[in-house]
């Protein structure tokens, strides 16, 4: 085998290898596609190459340049393709592409016939270099062209960049123009110019290069894979280097010759073996598993599903439920209950059964006086009952274990996670009546495990949940505290006439019109005091989350009146512009609420002492999205928020109102908001101008758009709404 017959065989295996680990961990991905097209060409153009260098005949040579020419057709155009896939701008070139795949269909065509390879024709030490063909001449202006246009883009993007990204761009650019420079050493010989093509070698570089930007910068989504990958070629090239010796020593051996080319092709076959057998590996060993040890394989399996099954589930009950059914089923067991400590003790109750109804499973002792430590119950993992009747003593550890023997409890399982016990199951018998194997034992201790994490993680979220509800709580009461104020001077004014009333009517009962005009002023007083008293009241009253049809205007319409009762109102002139027939929103009706009213003591603090212009409208937008949403616009004629504040106003404890002790804020209040927004999947935005006022953009999904039944909203949807 000589030297160029070696480049070529070189380039092919480097492009399949490249081309198979890239397009087969992503294939559905444009960049992983692009770059396996082009790897398919480059493997062609080499491994023709190599076919051509060690032909030894003028019939199968040509075949085999009419093989490697197919490949170094399509190899411009995959590489633009390729370019175009990186730099994410395939729209913008789809007509370039399609005018270069259709050319390159063309020359494919031409390529079986005398228009694009003649014949061939000894040159030099080649006995078989090929003749050009008319469309050979059109094919290297093509490709000049294509090559030179490709890179440009490369380079181009790579400007356009900054930091580590421009510089990969600018390292393929420069692995590409090496590559090509040796791969168009092929050409001189093409018209009778004595240049060897020695720098054919060179296209492996531009693989090299691709796979080093990959493992440095991970250009394409790889993850681990391309590391794994170098590992491979690593512990390949490490088979290779001293296999190869051994086979031209065997050769000589038994044949008393050594053939190159023979060795080198066997290497070749060998290394593709090791790989092939390296990714069968997993799928192997799975076989053999399930085959030969299927209750094994079972039991992984279980695990596997069960880890899965706890990861999504967050909420307590939910989790607890899970658990006794994916294990009770899968084991056989008759009837199991997951019991954990009560929150305002140390005692034990059941959250969960299965085959039983929780009510029938009593509560159970305290931590102290279960009969096992807790350094035991971290060793042994699941007990059985004779465990329990070896570690139980006198007084309550006895009573405990008869307790479980009268439950018909044959295994207790301790849910223990970073040393501390979160609670436990309890396992009746089999259903088939058969006793409990070591296998049954260790699956239920490795399962243990698993939902002891998954357990602690449910606690935490739920404490979580009952913070955030204070924390809610303790919000709203803030801002009756503000509403106080208001409130009592708002009732001051109709007390007074229905005490006015009240006084006269015994003297004045008999006019007719005094006690008509004053029943209806103190009609609409009551009323007045009615709807105070029932807004506040609604408001102020702690109740669980609850997502409904709601509609927009009526919410805004309300936080407007319980606004207009504080005395600071009479400084502030409220505009209103509410949309009519705006789409009716998904919302928790008394969480809006508490956002809207946030905006407005905002805006109305804001415009204090002198009073000022309060604009709120209503309107239906569109977003990328979804078609209809609407949004809530709040803008004040304020103080406005300082640049370097604006970007920290919905951070948790950030505030700026520091100006009095009366006024003085948590800077939880929208931070808060900022939450209740994004729970229902939506957006809430600022705009401010120091010293002009600032506008508060609350922008909801409509009813339609929304999804009433998901239990993961959207987080921070990044539409930009436009009204209509």
């Amino acid at each position: 085998m000589n030297f160029y017959a070696f480049s070529g065989l070189l380039n092919g295996l480097a492009a399949t290898l490249s081309g198979i680990l890239i397009y087969g961990r992503r294939p559905d991905d444009p960049k992983h596609q692009a770059y396996g097209i082009y790897c398919l060409a480059a493997a062609t153009w080499g491994f023709g190459y190599w076919a051509w260098q060690i032909s030894s005949t003028p019939e199968s040579a040509l075949l085999c340049i009419r093989i490697l020419m197919a490949g170094a057709i399509f190899l411009p155009i995959a590489y633009l393709y390729h370019v175009i896939t990186l730099l994410e701008a395939f729209r913008n070139f789809q007509k370039i592409l399609l005018c270069g795949w259709v050319t390159a269909t063309f020359f494919f065509i031409m390529d079986w016939t005398p228009y694009f390879v003649a014949g061939i024709q000894p040159i030099g030490e080649f006995p078989f270099w090929p003749k050009p063909g008319i469309f050979f001449h059109a094919y290297i202006v093509w490709f000049g062209w294509t090559f030179l246009y490709g890179t440009w883009l490369l380079f181009q993007g790579g400007r356009q960049r900054t930091g580590s990204e421009r510089f990969r761009f600018f390292l393929l650019g420069t692995g590409s123009i090496i590559a090509y420079l040796g791969g168009i050493t092929n050409f001189p010989l093409w018209y009778g110019i004595d240049f060897p093509p020695t720098g054919a070698i060179l296209l492996t570089v531009y693989t090299a290069v691709v796979a080093y930007t990959l493992v440095r910068y991970r250009l394409l989504d790889l993850g681990t894979a391309v590391e794994r990958g170098i590992t491979t070629t690593i512990l390949m090239a490490l088979v290779a280097l001293p296999a190869f010796p051994l086979l031209l020593l065997a050769q000589q051996w038994f044949f008393g010759t050594v053939d190159f080319s023979y060795s080198f092709l066997e290497l070749s076959i060998l290394i593709l073996l090791i790989f092939g057998a390296s990714t069968l590996k997993v799928e192997a060993k799975t076989f053999i598993t399930k085959a030969l040890f299927k209750q094994r394989y079972e039991q992984y399996e279980t695990v596997l599903n069960f880890s899965k099954s706890l990861i999504s589930i967050l909420e307590l009950r939910d989790l607890t439920q899970a658990i006794v059914e994916s294990i009770c089923p899968t084991l056989g067991i008759q009837w199991g209950g997951l019991y954990l400590r009560t929150t305002q003790g140390s005692d034990f109750l059941a959250r969960s059964s299965f085959g039983k109804e929780v009510a029938d499973l009593p509560k159970m002792p305290p931590r102290q006086s279960l009969p096992f430590g807790k350094n035991r119950a971290e060793q042994l993992g699941a007990f059985t009952l004779n465990d329990l009747r070896h570690l139980g003593s006198q007084g309550e550890n006895r009573s405990f274990v008869e307790g479980l023997e009268g439950l018909g409890t044959e295994v207790l399982l301790p849910l223990i996670n970073k040393n501390r016990l979160i609670g436990f199951c309890l396992f009746g018998p089999k259903v088939d009546r058969g006793t409990y194997t070591t296998q049954d034992l260790e699956l239920l201790t490795t399962l243990s495990q698993e939902a002891s994490v998954a357990l602690d993680n449910a606690l935490l979220y739920e404490e979580l949940k009952r913070s955030q509800s204070l924390v809610r709580r303790t919000d709203r009461l803030r801002s009756l505290e503000t509403m106080a104020g208001g409130l009592a001077h708002e009732i001051r004014n109709p007390l007074t006439s229905i005490k006015a009333f009240v006084d006269l009517a015994p003297e004045r009962k008999d006019d007719e019109q005094f006690l008509a005009r004053f029943s209806k002023v103190v009609r609409e007083d009551v009323n007045r005091i009615e709807r105070l008293t029932r807004e506040i009241l609604d408001y102020a009253k702690p109740n669980e989350p609850f997502l409904r049809e709601e509609d927009l205007n009526e919410i805004v319409e309300g936080c407007l009146y319980t606004l207009r009762i504080r005395p600071s109102h009479e400084l502030i002139v409220i505009e209103t512009d509410l949309a009519h027939r705006l789409p009716s929103i998904f919302a928790d009706r008394q969480q809006l609420k508490q956002v809207i009213l946030n905006i407005f003591f905002n805006a109305v603090e804001a415009m204090a002492p002198i009073g000022g212009v309060l604009s709120v409208r209503t309107r239906r937008i569109s977003s990328d999205i979804a078609p209809d949403w609407v949004q809530l616009e709040v803008q004040d004629t304020g103080r406005g928020i300082d640049p370097k504040d604006a970007e920290h106003i919905f951070d948790p404890f950030f505030t700026t109102k520091h100006f009095s002790q009366e006024h003085e804020g948590t800077g939880l209040g929208l931070a808060i908001a900022h939450q209740i927004i994004q729970e229902h999947q939506g957006r809430i935005e600022v705009q401010s101008l120091k010293g002009q006022g600032t506008t508060f953009y609350v922008n909801l999904p409509s009813y339609a758009t929304a999804n009433p039944t998901s239990s993961n909203p959207v987080l921070g949807m990044s539409s930009n709404p436009k009204a209509h």
